[in-house]
């Protein structure tokens, strides 16, 4: 038997067999797999944590908006056409058994409603007081018109029978001291108070909130109108400040700001106050102001101590919160909606230059408000002072912009067409200027993500705002004025979006900012050199902080999918809803 050769076996031939197809490879085993999934898990991380965050924020935020309501008792009404809601202590009843109540009309100003009074409304009833907060004409729900400004005396006539109607109502109501029924209006609504009490000696109360003009057409007598109570915001305009004081100087010429003269026994108490650390929007927010109201409600009606605790409405802090936690729930759902988008997209060569953005904007800035100053035949078609004024704009700047970024896409379309075939890169059209589509239901899955996420951003701004602070309804004509301000805001979101799109966030973010800021100062810039209405000027920082929210969501949504439209069709319908439901409808 002969000897068995030994067995020899290299390291190579031992690795080979595992190395053939056949054989599974070591990467393919479940512990590298897991590394796959990680980033996967990673994105489903990042999206759970700020949605789930922004769930906890909003349920504490709703929780706490529900927890005013506790102790008072809401009750909306229709007046003869005039929109009503009620605020009183819950112990108030339509069949009371104690004594009638003393109670206020509260009146909102020029594109104000109720809403914007409802901090009034909650401080009033959780001090024992009932509060009636109504719409003016052309204002909120009301589906009655406001005669226009030059209408001459048509306009405050109007408010006098809105006024009259309301008080009327509260006076009847059982549970109500007909006799200690004051009267509080803002800005255009202290205006209308402050002469309805002039003339109405039965009003034991006025009180004015940024009191304009009428300051100084008030009569000299100290009881006209009785125990008058202005409050101006320290940080409002001199006309406001200048008008509120004439207010107090007109019966007392030496008086001076925070002192209280005359009697409120015979109807003669006035005194002026400054609002520390406000302006015309935010003195409907202070505590400061509630706390003045009802002291001097208290005085006049001698109730309760002159020094007892005045409990105030503290809503607008959870509504800021609830606002954040919106913003915060936004980004993951669209990520969710969106995802992939982006790396399924090409961006094209960046077609306008950020000199040739900025000089579009200019002209556009300047152009529009000369065009409307010669032509406000261009927007008077829409019954909504102001706010038609403000759509046409933006149409106008839209039309121009969008003009001259289409120009330039054609001038270089020529040159960028071969360029492109060149390198195998589809080229982008220049109607869009920034994606192409890589599958065939790019457009569908955009659309109808874009949808969803513009009825999230108007349901968690909308519905908000009209439940605490603002109207939001569209009655009457808003409705088809809203459809309107849309294809206005539109061209104007949609032109900016092209201008600024580019493949760097950080270079996009400065121009998108720069271009609000230009359109801003010009309708600031337009009040005094182009005659534009004059209320602009207090819309500006209201319009600033909108495009602060409206650049945020555009931002995270260009760099999720790179379509234009998609923050175009969201913005714009916020925007016009927001206008169409804020202005007031007028008769010209």
């Amino acid at each position: 038997m002969g000897m068995m050769a030994p067995i020899t076996m290299s390291s190579s031939s031992f690795v080979q067999p595992f190395m053939n197809a056949d054989y599974p490879r070591v990467s393919a085993y479940p512990p590298l797999t897991c590394l796959h999934i990680l980033p996967r898990m990673s994105r489903v991380v990042r999206l759970i944590i700020p949605a789930g965050v922004a769930a906890v924020l909003a349920a504490l935020a709703i929780f706490n908006l529900a927890q005013a309501d506790r102790g008072i008792a809401r009750l909306a009404r229709d007046v003869d056409g005039v929109p009503m809601t009620l605020f009183l202590p819950a112990d108030s009843t339509p069949h009371p058994q104690s004594a009638r109540r003393p109670a206020v009309l509260v009146v909102h100003g020029f594109s104000g409603n109720r809403q914007l009074m409802y901090g009034f409304g909650y401080t009033l009833a959780k001090n024992g007081y009932v509060a009636a907060l109504i719409d003016f004409a052309g204002h909120g729900a009301s589906l009655d018109r406001l005669p226009d400004s030059s209408a001459g005396d048509a306009q405050y006539q109007k408010l006098a029978a809105n006024i009259a109607t309301a008080r009327a109502h509260l006076r009847a109501q059982p549970f109500v001291d007909p006799e200690r029924v004051a009267i509080l209006g803002h800005s255009m609504g202290a205006s209308a108070v402050s002469r309805y009490g002039s003339t109405h000696g039965d009003v034991p109360v006025t009180i004015a909130l940024s009191l304009g003009n009428f300051g100084r057409q008030l009569p000299n007598d100290p009881s006209r109108p009785r125990n008058f109570l202005i409050l101006v915001g320290a940080n409002e305009f001199a006309g406001f400040i200048q008008g509120s004081t004439a207010g107090l100087t007109a019966a007392y010429p030496d008086g001076v700001p925070g002192v209280t003269y005359g009697s409120f026994a015979d109807g003669t108490a006035r005194r002026l106050i400054y609002a520390p650390g406000v302006e015309h929007i935010s003195i409907l927010f202070s505590h400061d102001v509630y706390r003045e109201v009802v002291r001097w409600l208290d005085q006049a009606f001698a109730i309760g101590a002159p020094d007892r605790p005045v409990e105030a409405d503290s809503r607008i802090g959870w509504v800021l919160l609830l606002y954040l936690a919106a913003a915060m729930g936004f980004r993951p759902l669209a990520a969710l909606l969106l995802r992939d988008r982006a790396a399924n997209a090409t961006t094209a060569r960046c077609a306008a230059s950020g000199r040739f953005v900025i000089l579009s904007a200019l002209v556009a800035a300047v152009v529009a408000p000369v065009v409307l100053q010669f032509g406000d035949v261009l927007y008077r078609w829409m019954p909504l002072t102001v706010g038609n004024y403000v759509g046409i704009y933006f149409l106008i700047y839209g039309l121009i912009v969008g003009g001259a970024y289409l120009a330039l896409q054609r001038r270089q379309a020529p040159a960028a067409q071969p360029a492109a075939a060149e390198q195998g890169e589809p080229a982008a059209p220049a109607s869009l200027g920034v994606v192409n589509a890589a599958s065939s239901d790019f457009a569908l899955k955009p659309a109808l993500a874009t949808l969803a996420l513009t009825a999230y951003a108007l349901v968690t701004f909308g519905l908000t705002a009209h439940l605490t602070w603002t109207n939001f309804a569209l009655v009457g004509d808003r409705a088809w004025i809203a459809g309107a301000l849309f294809a206005c805001c539109f061209v104007f979101f949609l032109a900016d979006e092209w201008m600024v799109a580019r493949a760097s966030r950080r270079a996009r973010a400065g121009l998108y900012a720069l271009t609000k800021l230009i359109v801003i100062i010009s309708l600031i810039a337009s009040v005094g050199l182009f005659g534009a209405p004059g209320f602009l000027l207090l819309l500006a920082p209201v319009i600033a902080v909108l495009f602060l929210w409206h650049g945020l969501y555009s931002h995270w949504l260009f760099g999720m999918a790179r379509q234009p439209w998609i923050a175009a069709i969201l913005n714009a319908a916020v925007l016009a809803w927001v206008i169409a439901a804020t202005f007031a409808v007028v008769q010209y």
